[in-house]
């Protein structure tokens, strides 16, 4: 169960040892996070964005395809997010160099021969959902997460507003610490934590909750990474799915998303209203949790200390976190 009790060390108690912060010195989990929704990134138009320990622009292609970049100019620097799209391609503001969308100088105004090495870093970008995906690495460890049904068969509604000043394995967490879920959130969580599928970028399980108000769910849980939950459960008879992802931020800081989804409408009587009701109350339920752990999370000094009984759950899902493959491949470029 990994408990780790104080240490007396030269006459000082200690706590249990923290989990490296993200960083550009211990890199950051090799995740998919969501970057902005579909609709802020325009075609001839370059998005500025944070991410991770700096910045990324998000552009899209000739073809309409996204792409997630880092932002800095090779030349000296200056922000591409300040600079348009010209011809198709990424006009650095400061001296007019260009760049295409695999994020290669292809230009300069003077008519220099650009630097074979004048490239950007171009994060693996996927579009779904109605979120742009980046994943920090050069080549995706996982497929980016997905609900069970395809996404033209669901009806959706998304945010993407709780900021959470915690890195985004805190309070994805929550999932697997029944004591909190208990205490903070009134929820009676049942799950056998030696009946999880852990693998080396997720989990998956089966878990029954019983909600304040909204009775007793069975729920098919699955984890992507370190910073996504997808739940699968059935409300007024109908399967409902949510999913909330991290994006992370300069500060051990992160941006969660919330999506809501049910399938389509059959068109049966008073379907479009039950339709409204699951996605309306999934939506309320998602962001009670968050609000209710807002205070907790700005000033939780997170380690993972003295852990009992109950926490055999959280204790699985904080050694996944421990043994989580990191890279800070992209950070020097970003920041």
């Amino acid at each position: 169960m990994n408990s780790i009790s104080p240490t007396l060390t030269g006459g000082h108690l200690q706590r249990g040892t923290p989990i490296p912060p993200q960083s550009a010195a211990n890199g950051y989990d090799q995740n998919w996070y969501p970057v902005c929704f579909s609709t802020d990134v325009q075609k001839d138009k370059i998005l500025g964005s944070e991410f991770m320990n700096g910045r990324v622009i998000v552009i899209r292609g000739a073809d309409g395809t996204a792409q997630v970049l880092s932002p800095y100019c090779r030349h000296l620097g200056a922000d591409l997010s300040d600079g348009e799209i010209v011809n198709g391609a990424i006009r650095c503001p400061y001296h007019h160099w260009r760049y295409n969308d695999a994020g290669q100088c292809i230009a300069t105004a003077v008519k220099d021969s650009p630097p074979a090495d004048a490239r950007l870093f171009r994060f693996p970008t996927r579009e779904t959902l109605g979120f742009i995906w980046a994943f920090n690495g050069e080549e995706p460890l996982y497929d980016v997460p997905q609900f069970q049904l395809p996404e033209q068969d669901l009806i959706m509604r998304r945010e993407f507003s709780v900021l959470t000043e915690k890195d985004h394995f805190v309070p994805y967490s929550n999932s697997s610490d029944i004591q909190h879920l208990m205490a903070v959130h009134h929820i009676d969580l049942d799950v056998n934590p030696e009946e999880v599928t852990i693998s080396p970028h997720g989990m998956q399980y089966v878990q029954t909750m019983t909600i304040p108000g909204m009775g007793q769910l069975k729920q098919e849980v699955r984890v992507f990474g370190t910073n996504c939950l997808i739940f699968m459960s059935e409300f007024m008879g109908r399967p409902v799915y949510q999913m909330s992802a991290g994006k992370a931020l300069p500060g051990n800081r992160t941006l969660s998303s919330l999506i809501v989804a049910t399938p389509k409408s059959s068109g049966a009587p008073g379907e479009d209203e039950m339709i409204d009701i699951a996605l309306t109350e999934g939506l309320k339920f998602g962001n009670r949790l968050f609000s209710e752990d807002t205070l907790i999370m700005k000033n939780l000094s997170f380690r993972q200390d003295m852990l009992t009984h109950s926490d055999r759950m959280l204790a699985r899902f904080l050694g996944y976190v421990r043994d989580y493959p990191r890279t800070s491949i992209a950070c020097d470029m970003i920041s």
